[in-house]
């Protein structure tokens, strides 16, 4: 699973799932759902924040910090998805004066609230030690003789007990002129001691590249045999939460 700083949240196919007709309506309309998302990204690290001072049962500033090690797990997935599509009706309503987009807005408004009631008594997924999402490597191109191709991948940082943060975006590798690509991450998050490689023709299609976590700075170069068919296929879950902290009223002593 992501972390929840790692951003974004949920995405347009996350959206699409709940309201099909969001893609013509975003074409068409001058207000951005992708603008309301970042605003339902802070609305919701804020009241998971004070969800957090209010139930974690320690101190002000340890809370605080928690949020850095909050997990998107599916009930936080589907709060964002709903809280982004009722911020968008509601500004569609606003800007046309419509009944039906108002309504629309209500009704993912509740079903916003009920997501968000349901991640607080289930609990909000807290992982102990968090890894960060791992931007794109640098991507190194001369000229080269490898076979001609164009590749998609992504990269992850993993830690020394084999655990995993969320993959990157997806990078582009021109090689259609037989060039030699090589790609250099400058630097690590702490804890972690190096980065796997997924490589692919189509973006459903990567699977792990090299044999195993390389370190950062070295650079690596893309072999004329890589991906491998037989290689496995990447994972598109990051760290799975070690804890839960749920509703509870309980009082802290």
């Amino acid at each position: 699973m992501a972390l929840l700083k790692d951003q974004p949240i949920s995405c347009l196919t996350d959206w699409i799932a709940y309201d099909t007709k969001l893609t013509i309506l975003s074409e068409q309309e001058s207000t951005s759902v992708e603008a309301k998302s970042r605003l339902a990204q802070n609305e919701i690290e804020t009241q998971i924040t004070a969800f957090l001072l209010r139930q974690s049962g320690v101190s002000e500033n340890a809370s605080r910090k928690l949020i850095d090690k909050v997990t998107v797990t599916e009930p936080l997935l589907r709060w964002h998805s709903l809280l982004t599509l009722s911020m968008f009706y509601a500004d569609l309503a606003s800007l046309q004066n419509s009944a039906l987009h108002r309504e629309q807005s209500r009704y993912f408004e509740a079903k916003s609230d009920a997501a968000r009631d349901h991640l607080f008594d289930t609990g909000v997924g807290i992982v102990n030690q968090p890894i960060p999402k791992a931007p794109a490597p640098q991507i190194i191109s001369s000229p080269g003789t490898n076979p001609q191709r164009f590749l998609r991948g992504r990269i992850c940082f993993v830690d020394a007990d084999g655990a995993r943060g969320a993959a990157s975006s997806e990078f582009l590798l021109d090689m259609t002129d037989g060039e030699t690509i090589e790609l250099v991450v400058p630097a690590l998050p702490v804890r972690c001691t190096g980065w796997l490689l997924f490589l692919g023709e189509t973006s459903d299609s990567m699977v792990q590249a090299g044999n195993g976590a390389m370190p950062a700075v070295a650079p690596y170069e893309i072999s004329a045999s890589e991906p491998a068919p037989d290689a496995p296929p990447m994972s598109k879950d990051g760290q799975s939460p070690d804890r839960f902290i749920r509703y509870t009223t309980e009082l802290w002593r």
